[in-house]
């Protein structure tokens, strides 16, 4: 999967609607960035790529290119 395409998957699991949805967007000013948002996100990523995160390692993110970061780190190693 692109990064693109994630980033698609990402910004519909948190049902956000920002129109500037980037690897730069800050994750506090998504209003589906709490922990229901966070676990859907942890949910997308298994469905869609097989990867197993913690909900936990996604609170530390802070921008949608710390999750993209987290994600390729996963598939890499």
């Amino acid at each position: 999967m692109h990064v693109k395409e994630f980033m698609v998957k990402l910004q519909e699991a948190l049902m956000d609607d920002h129109k500037n949805f980037n690897l730069e967007t800050k994750l506090d000013e998504v209003e589906g960035w709490d922990s229901v948002g966070r676990l859907a996100v942890a949910v997308m990523i298994n469905t869609e790529l097989g990867i197993t995160l913690n909900v936990a390692n996604l609170r530390n993110c802070t921008s949608v290119g710390d999750i993209v970061d987290l994600v390729k780190e996963k598939l890499e190693g």
